[in-house]
């Protein structure tokens, strides 16, 4: 949790996600519900993936290709639309495409 605060991925979950995690780490006892332990495993799980570097990466490919595509759609480019869901396009635009440096 400590990892994800920094990162600044905790607040990237729900309330309800939030929510779950603070309460597994509070308490103290073991999980009789295996409802209540789906759940905790699956918010760890979306936090491991909102954490990861290739998630980020794709989120950023994602918009950049949505740019791109819809340029070139206004310039006549129909074939353009595929773009927009194109994973391979979309993670080579997230991992190569130079970063704004301030």
């Amino acid at each position: 949790m400590a990892l994800s605060k920094r990162q600044g991925t905790w607040f990237r979950l729900s309330v309800q996600e939030r929510s779950i995690i603070n309460l597994a780490l509070g308490l103290k006892v073991s999980f009789r519900s295996s409802g209540l332990l789906r759940a905790i495993t699956s918010v760890m799980k979306r936090l491991q993936q909102v954490s990861s570097r290739t998630f980020g990466e794709m989120l950023r490919g994602a918009k950049i290709a949505l740019a791109l595509s819809e340029t070139a759609v206004s310039w006549g480019n129909p074939a353009a639309r595929a773009w927009r869901v194109d994973d391979h396009f979309i993670a080579f635009l997230g991992r190569f495409w130079p970063t704004a440096r301030a």
